[in-house]
């Protein structure tokens, strides 16, 4: 995490947003898969929907209409995250973002399909994808091994590229706030992973786990010393750790502020708490540079 320390309070969605901090850390592989699955109406309406869109899309990028086409995409993303609520970013928390995060979806999308090096990257993706044969056995469908890890190479450099690419962008700057570039990264990996899993044996779905770093191993941390408080928005119960500075609640998806205020540890004078406490924050009289949470983690 961003500032060290660790997950103390269970999490239900399957974003994790630190406890003394505040800030978006990471993606639960897992529990995004029991999202996507736990409800197959939800995902036919989706999956439906998704269908027309991309019609809509072939249609605007065959006759070069961006405009159309970027309209489009932002209906697109709106409608997935109406639908698919647990996978919007927990740093979306108002209209303001909501709409500022669907423009950078919109914008990026269309820039990626209306430009020739990554329409060239996609198509060799889309012809590797083709090439992956299936065979049936013991009534499942599965996906060829060999093939399939072809794609799967592929799809991995391909989006660490194409990453790299938009954040080193000054215009989707914002981002690095509302999506983390390594957060964004594994979202993106989970969802390739999540649509194969379904048709690849026991014995690939382990390997490609381990490809894509979602075969973590957790362990166990001793309960931290703390209080429990009601959510400052919805009312629920939270638990809130000794030393923590914002705290997420998992029922209404809000951060509450927990200190608003601190003192510089060279001249003691008052400050106001940053937006992400895990930063360093230089004190407004004297300039020390004073770090909220410790290291003590």
């Amino acid at each position: 995490m961003q500032c060290g320390a660790p997950k103390i309070n269970p999490y239900l969605s399957p974003y994790i947003v630190c406890d003394f901090c505040g800030s978006f850390t990471d993606v639960d592989f897992a529990i995004g898969l029991e999202a996507w699955n736990k409800d197959p109406k939800r995902t036919e309406k989706y999956s439906t929907a998704k269908i027309e869109f991309e019609q809509k899309l072939a249609q605007f990028l065959g006759k070069g209409d961006t405009e159309n086409y970027q309209k489009v995409q932002h209906a697109y993303w709106d409608l997935y995250y109406k639908i698919y609520p647990e996978y919007l970013p927990p740093s979306v928390n108002t209209e303001e973002k909501y709409n500022l995060y669907l423009e950078v979806c919109a914008v990026s999308s269309t820039e990626s399909a209306f430009d020739p090096y990554w329409t060239k990257k996609a198509g060799e993706q889309a012809l590797l994808q083709q090439s992956v044969t299936y065979y049936a056995k013991d009534g499942k469908t599965y996906a060829d091994s060999v093939a399939f890890f072809k794609l799967s190479d592929f799809f991995i450099g391909y989006i660490k590229e194409s990453f790299k690419d938009f954040y080193d962008k000054p215009r989707y700057a914002v981002m690095y706030d509302l999506l983390p570039p390594d957060v964004h990264l594994k979202l993106k990996l989970s969802m390739f992973v999540q649509a194969w899993i379904p048709y690849l044996t026991e014995e690939d779905v382990q390997k490609l786990l381990e490809q894509t770093h979602f075969s973590n191993e957790y362990t166990d941390i001793v309960q931290a010393e703390g209080e429990k408080q009601s959510c400052q928005h919805c009312h629920h119960t939270l638990f809130v750790p000794k030393g923590s500075y914002k705290v997420y609640c998992e029922d209404c998806h809000k951060i509450n502020s927990i200190k608003t205020l601190f003192n510089c540890t060279a001249c003691g004078n008052e400050n106001t708490v940053p937006d992400n406490p895990a930063k360093p924050v230089n004190c407004s009289s004297c300039g020390t540079e004073n770090r909220l949470i410790q290291g003590w983690f």
